[in-house]
């Protein structure tokens, strides 16, 4: 078979293809629910933030977050001054859930680390690609708006969120 070329079309097939792989991890959560969890560690307490970083519906968030709050994976408090203002917060389960999912998905990419020849500058990437994707974030939460109501997309000295 003839190798083929680095390309974005490729890459995206990697990240499908490793978004599966994920999926049938023996993980405890399902991709969704680990993504609410992870958000909310870094500080995202809103389940509109929630929905705007995920592409999603508000009602589809809320939806899984009911069903962790259920669980005891998550709470939900008022903030004080304005109750329509629903807060979301990692419970110690949630904080167990959370670090259980990411070995068991780490248990997942170790063997296909070991198949790749250079796994170091993979992770090295793979953690710029993290730190982008927060700096895109920040830009568009607190940039200004512009036409229609989008978000600049240019640079700003907006801070990037803290990671765990």
């Amino acid at each position: 078979m003839k190798e083929q070329q680095p390309s974005v079309e490729r890459a995206v097939r990697a990240i499908v293809r490793l978004s599966r792989l994920f999926e049938r991890a023996d993980a405890g959560l399902s991709l969704a629910q680990f993504r609410i969890l992870e958000l909310v560690s870094r500080g995202t307490e809103r389940s509109t933030q929630i929905a705007t970083r995920l592409a999603t519906s508000k009602p589809a968030v809320t939806v899984l977050v009911d069903g962790m709050v259920a669980a005891g994976l998550l709470t939900r408090s008022s903030q004080p001054g304005d109750r329509r203002v629903v807060r979301l917060a990692l419970t110690p389960k949630g904080e167990e859930a959370l670090a259980h999912t990411e070995r068991a998905y780490g248990e997942r990419l170790r063997p296909l680390l070991e198949e790749i020849s250079d796994p170091a500058a993979l992770l090295l990437q793979l953690a710029e690609v993290d730190d982008a994707l927060d700096a895109r974030w920040a830009r568009r939460s607190s940039g200004p708006a512009g036409p229609a109501g989008q978000v600049d997309p240019s640079p700003t000295t907006a801070e990037v969120p803290a990671r765990r």
